[in-house]
């Protein structure tokens, strides 16, 4: 009758530390808005931009963003809708070749606003926003390779590094 009980404790104290194992709470997803708010934030604090300068220049930059996140998210569709190793030969080739237009899309997009964003800002602060742009993509990917490991970092609630 011992057996059967610590049988019965050992399996339900295993079943215990499994479930708990298997439900570790997720860090809290970023909203779109909170992105945007950290980019920009970034983005004024590592370019220099000034108020004036921010206030012109981020409605149009946000603009592009959308533009080509839409360009992007029409391929995406049509390629998470078939399984990559469902796909035919032709289907693959096909994707890849519309990926590759979406790219030049949004490469001959990103040119045309930057002649709009020439306008607003001068050259070396323009660089400067690209760098800033670029590196606040290498911290973010940085912030969900330590968030693999960790439940709270600095892109879902925790302090930047």
């Amino acid at each position: 009758m011992k057996r059967y009980l610590l049988l019965i404790i050992s399996v339900i104290c295993l079943a215990a530390s499994a479930q708990e194992q298997t439900s570790k709470p997720r860090p809290p997803r970023m909203t779109p808005e909170e992105f945007r708010a950290k980019q920009k934030e970034f983005i004024i604090t590592h370019a220099e931009l000034t108020e004036a300068e921010s206030t012109a220049f981020f409605p149009l930059y946000f603009e592009l963003q959308s533009k080509k996140h839409e360009i992007n998210g029409r391929v995406w569709k049509k390629a998470r809708a078939v399984r990559p190793h469902e796909r035919t030969e032709e289907e693959c080739n096909e994707m890849i070749d519309a990926l590759a237009d979406v790219k030049i899309e949004c490469a001959t997009l990103e040119k045309e606003y930057l002649q709009k964003f020439k306008e607003i800002l001068p050259a070396k602060k323009l660089m400067r926003v690209q760098m800033a742009e670029d590196r606040f993509q290498r911290e973010l990917l940085r912030g969900i390779q330590q968030n693999s490991h960790r439940t709270n970092g600095p892109w879902t609630g925790g302090q930047h590094p």
